[in-house]
């Protein structure tokens, strides 16, 4: 029995965790057999390189294009590797497939952009952000920020009202409260 485990103890692989008070790294891959858990190799595409910089090229490619419409496997073949390694990389370091990173990289930039500019408007930073064709983006972004995009949109005009309502005032520092 490979960790101890008793059979009746298996559960799914758990990668990076402890898992009855034992840590399985998180660069190995674990899978239940009959005995317990049993070590696999996992087997990098042919031509793939390491998954690591095929993450950080494709994140800088998100960087440059994230307003324009990314198809996932013109994006493999703009880097010059193949879609299979493009999702083992991502799979491999983030554990979501890339298009799910690109759709977490633009509602990041969409939460930057109504932050920065709250006064924009919803449709135009959602376009800006290369967003429009995603359908679900209020729900997507309260499921990734944990709070409603017209809330949050409220919240940085208010706070953009209140940075240029101190700027302007005589006496800014009346305005603060002492501790």
């Amino acid at each position: 029995m490979v960790l101890g485990v008793q059979p009746w103890e298996r559960r799914q692989h758990v990668i990076g965790v402890t898992w009855l008070s034992q840590v399985i790294p998180a660069c190995e891959t674990y899978v239940a057999a009959a005995d317990g858990l049993t070590q696999v190799e996992q087997l990098v595409p042919s031509g793939c390189g390491s998954p690591m910089l095929v993450v950080a090229d494709a994140l800088h490619y998100f960087g440059q294009h994230f307003r324009d419409p990314i198809q996932i496997p013109s994006m493999a073949e703009s880097l010059g590797i193949s879609l299979h390694c493009l999702n083992f990389s991502f799979d491999r370091i983030r554990s979501v497939t890339p298009l799910q990173a690109l759709q977490e990289h633009r509602l990041n930039k969409l939460f930057v952009a109504l932050t920065d500019q709250p006064r924009q408007g919803l449709g135009r930073a959602i376009r800006a952000c290369g967003l429009a064709e995603t359908t679900g983006v209020l729900a997507l972004f309260e499921q990734e920020f944990g709070i409603a995009m017209p809330l949050f949109l409220l919240t940085c005009r208010r706070a953009a009202e209140d940075r240029l309502f101190r700027m302007e005032h005589p006496e800014a520092e009346a305005l603060v409260l002492p501790i």
